[in-house]
This record gives structure tokens, C-alpha cells and sequence, in this order.
């Protein structure tokens, strides 16, 4: 059986939406896990805000690296 372009494409694209979605649901509960044991153990989380900031400037350092 021959597949048409249009419906190999959709097969694709669906096939990476799926990896895509089920990625981003894995790294979102493993962070809950981790906030959740670190909590637990007595250790210091840092803050949302902080760790947006970090990131910002890790951008930073690879837009002046680049």
C-alpha cells in the first residue's frame, strides 16, 4: 500500500506532537517529584522568579558567546 504525501505528513507530524506532549508531561511531573522530595528533606527551593532570572541570563551569555 502506497501512502499518499499529505497523509505520511499528518502521520508524521502527529507522531511528533505525540513525543513532543508526552515529553513535556514526563519532565513536568519529574520536576513535581523532585520539588516534592526536596521540600521533604528540609532543602532550600530556590524561588520561580529566581530561576526565570537565571535562565535570562544564561540567554544573555549565549547571544554575547555567539
Amino acid at each position: 500500500m502506497r501512502y499518499r504525501p499529505p497523509r505520511l505528513f499528518a502521520a508524521v507530524v502527529r507522531l511528533i506532537c505525540r513525543a513532543a506532549l508526552r515529553a513535556a508531561v514526563t519532565v513536568f511531573i519529574f520536576a513535581a517529584c523532585l520539588t516534592a522530595a526536596l521540600s521533604y528533606l528540609g532543602l532550600p527551593l530556590p524561588d520561580p522568579f529566581e530561576l526565570l532570572e537565571r535562565i535570562g541570563g544564561m540567554s544573555q551569555l549565549a547571544k554575547i558567546l555567539s
